[in-house]
């Protein structure tokens, strides 16, 4: 069965990530060559923008390591145009964070941008996609500049990741998974968040705000996030007047739309 409060919207992965012991533990199912000892109390939501004239971005969880080394991770849940240059301008954005007035080129730590994505963006049926900078003429001849960009595929069909970012990757595709303790663990704060009242509000303040200013989403977008806030009420108990006279006031909506979605 599928779980209705998805890991897939942006706010919950966040809330979800905001744990520190959590979000370490998925960067290093995702990099196990990597030793992180420890890192930053993640940054959710984190804003970047130089001016106000620039293009400013939103970073889903933004995060650092015991050695200044950067981890940036997206939840992607749209195949829109643009995501490789979606990556290079977080990348940059990255670095002139990173890089402060009179430091040197070369004092740029690593950096991960990490797209986690409920499609498969290039096609190959892979779970994971790496890319680094090679030179065109010799691929053995690394650039070495320190950018790492991976789109992990939630649809992948090769065996080419280990057994537990493959059943991370299934729970985000809202395909069940057993005897995975870590999945658990997300399971299980995602329970609990559902049961908290401020979070439950800030939860449907951030659809109702996505569902009117997001682009992105349309009237199919709007009904599903209205029925998961529905579901998410009921899970947490409430009566059903009171979950019908909160979702009416919540997101405006008609006695006739109401019938529709209760009927």
């Amino acid at each position: 069965m599928k779980n209705k409060i998805s890991i897939q919207d942006d706010f919950v992965f966040g809330s979800v990530m905001s744990n520190k012991r959590l979000c370490q533990r998925l960067i290093q199912l995702i990099l196990p060559e990597l030793k992180i000892e420890r890192i930053e109390f993640p940054t959710i939501q984190k804003v970047v923008q130089e001016s106000q004239f620039s293009h400013g971005v939103r970073f889903d969880v933004y995060t650092k390591d015991q050695n200044g080394v950067v981890y940036e991770i997206d939840m992607q849940i749209r195949h829109t145009r643009g995501l490789p240059q979606r990556v290079r301008y977080y990348q940059g954005r990255i670095d002139s964070e990173m890089l402060k007035h009179g430091q040197k080129y070369a004092s740029l730590r690593r950096s991960y941008v990490i797209f986690i994505c409920p499609f498969d963006p290039f096609d190959l049926g892979l779970h994971r996609y790496d890319f680094a900078n090679y030179c065109r003429q010799d691929k053995a001849l690394a650039l070495d500049d320190g950018r790492t960009a991976i789109f992990l595929n939630t649809k992948g069909i090769k065996n080419d990741v280990s057994k537990g970012l493959r059943n991370v990757l299934d729970y985000v595709d809202n395909r069940d998974v057993d005897n995975d303790k870590y999945v658990d663990e997300l399971k299980g704060y995602i329970q609990n968040l559902s049961k908290n009242t401020e979070w439950r509000n800030d939860y449907m303040d951030n659809r109702t705000h996505m569902m009117f200013h997001d682009e992105d989403v349309r009237e199919e977008g709007k009904r599903d996030a209205i029925r998961g806030t529905i579901e998410l009420l009921r899970q947490a108990g409430m009566a059903e007047a009171e979950v019908k006279s909160k979702v009416q006031q919540q997101f405006a909506l008609t006695d006739s739309q109401m019938r529709e979605l209760f009927e």
